[in-house]
């Protein structure tokens, strides 16, 4: 079980480098549809393994006795790991923090903004 969990993060991290060679290629024309659909595929191939990653690591801590949980979150586009105490009902921990999350978001649509600025 361990190992597919193993297997699949070395996946993920094949993805996240053609992703950030994706990224810093951004500024240069495209060559071709066909690539553009390449690097969407790969998105969302990545979303898909990053999903199917976190419902593994949940089974595997539920097996375990252990709640910590782990899920996909768009925003940042990847996963985030909330502790829990004893009975569930309080959180501990959330990593990244809900004002890592929000900081991330912000400074996405600011590159953006300052990416894509028409006065420019």
């Amino acid at each position: 079980m361990i190992e597919n969990i193993h297997n699949n993060t070395d996946s993920n991290l094949m993805l996240k480098k053609e992703l950030i060679n994706i990224a810093s290629s951004a500024g240069s024309p495209l060559t071709s549809q066909k690539e553009e659909l390449q690097r969407s595929q790969i998105t969302q191939e990545l979303k898909q393994q990053l999903h199917e990653a976190s419902s593994e690591l949940n089974k595997e801590m539920k097996r375990i006795n252990t709640d910590i949980s782990f899920k996909y979150n768009d925003d940042i586009q990847g996963l985030v790991v909330t502790v829990k105490d004893n009975n569930g009902s309080k959180i501990l921990r959330e990593i990244p923090s809900k004002e890592a999350i929000e900081l991330m978001k912000k400074m996405h649509s600011i590159i953006t903004g300052l990416i894509f600025d028409k006065k420019g």
